[in-house]
């Protein structure tokens, strides 16, 4: 995990200079960000504070003045698991290996909890949208991956946020990170590459591509520009026409 989490790191690193460029990409939606990462990401920004998690607890650091960071809260995380976290808008959403933990930012920027979804023990990164949370539980190669654990995509409706309720389940190889962008749903399938769902309808998703040929770990959508990070290389592929998927770049790195 500490191997794929900094490729999450080189993945962040490279979006943030992608926005810098005239792309003409925009953030994700997950607004109040002032920071694009990967789904396997341990930190977040959200506006002028930095979100960090390791496995039991959720720090927050005030970085309104940058050079002089701040700690400002620690909540103890009692799943003592937890492996990601992404932000949407004022929530927190934390992977662990127990289940998703929804959290509420106050105006000063403090977390508090909000709801659970529980499941199998397995890795379990995440990200969401206004309606829905997108988790993908990996059995194979986890560590720790409990008895009846599978590899799946599990669609969960966030509409009441405080009672998280699964919507569908489908089968995964080896699902690592995704991203979404809209009704676009990108799943890292670990050595079968990148899986390109339709997510309009979430009890039956349609997959319109598969990228395949490499081994992906984790991946950020740009609106067009996707960021794909693998264990020796970073990806960029254009998708602004979803039928039409194709490779920009390839750009090796050092592990």
């Amino acid at each position: 995990m500490k191997q794929l989490l900094r490729f999450s790191f080189l993945l962040l690193a490279l979006a943030l200079l992608s926005q810098c460029t005239d792309l003409e990409t925009a953030s994700p939606d997950s607004a109040g960000t002032t920071g694009v990462g990967g789904s396997l990401a341990q930190f977040t920004i959200v506006g002028n504070f930095l979100y960090t998690v390791d496995a039991s607890n959720l720090r927050t650091f005030d970085i309104s003045k940058p050079d002089a960071p701040e700690l400002r809260h620690s909540t103890k995380i009692s799943s003592n698991d937890v492996e990601t976290i992404f932000p949407l808008n004022n929530w927190l959403f934390l992977g662990t290996q127990s289940g998703m933990l929804i959290y509420q930012l106050s105006a000063n920027g403090n977390p508090s909890f909000v709801s659970a979804y529980q499941h199998v023990v397995s890795c379990d990164p995440v990200v969401a949208n206004k309606e829905f949370a997108y988790v993908t539980l990996r059995a194979t190669g986890c560590r720790g991956a409990g008895f009846g654990a599978a590899d799946r995509l599990d669609i969960i409706s966030i509409a009441n946020i405080r009672q998280p309720q699964i919507i569908s389940s489908y089968f995964m190889r080896e699902p690592y990170g995704l991203g979404v962008d809209g009704t676009t749903l990108f799943v890292c399938d670990g050595r079968y590459g990148v899986r390109v769902f339709n997510v309009a309808n979430p009890s039956s998703i349609v997959e319109i591509a598969h990228l395949e040929g490499f081994t992906a770990y984790d991946v950020i959508p740009l609106r067009g520009l996707l960021l794909v990070i693998g264990p020796e290389n970073i990806y960029q592929y254009d998708y602004t026409d979803l039928q039409n998927i194709r490779q920009i770049s390839q750009i090796p790195f050092g592990v």
